[in-house]
């Protein structure tokens, strides 16, 4: 073989290898804000989180205490701390083109968790187990809170 097959053939594989690089190092970068978002609303709280999840576009963490839950998402910035003590009730909702957790609370407006919407992102990856269980573990959180 020559230099210029080899330098031909080291160019082919660079190139159908590069796509799948870089969308490997914004999913990372992406995820990486994702836990910061979470991490810096635990602190404005003076608590840490202690059991979080990352799916598409959004995150979603629990406090040590079990008191707060945090919601970031990367597409368009949206933050939510949960106070899960004045907290009433958690509902999921699970359509084909929406997926999420919306949390009632008394003399507060509810507050809805989109974990998934069809004109956002393309197809799902995981939401709707994901909301699945994240909203059992609010459940059993509340009904701890309650007793």
């Amino acid at each position: 073989m020559d230099t210029s097959s080899i330098l031909i053939g080291i160019a082919v594989v660079l190139a159908c290898a590069l796509p799948f690089l870089l969308s490997s190092i914004s999913r990372k970068q992406r995820e990486k804000k994702l836990v910061d978002s979470l991490n810096q609303m635990a602190q404005s709280e003076s608590t840490t989180i202690c059991s979080s999840e990352i799916c598409g576009n959004n995150a979603i963490g629990i406090d040590g205490s079990g008191r707060w839950l945090f919601y970031a998402r990367c597409a368009d910035g949206v933050k939510e701390k949960i106070d899960l003590e004045s907290t009433r009730s958690c509902g999921i909702i699970d359509k084909p083109d929406t997926a999420g957790l919306i949390f009632v609370a008394d003399g507060k407006p509810d507050i809805y968790c989109e974990l998934f919407n069809s004109k956002v992102e393309a197809t799902p990856y995981d939401e709707s187990r994901m909301a699945a269980r994240w909203h059992k573990i609010v459940v059993d959180r509340l009904a701890a809170i309650k007793s």
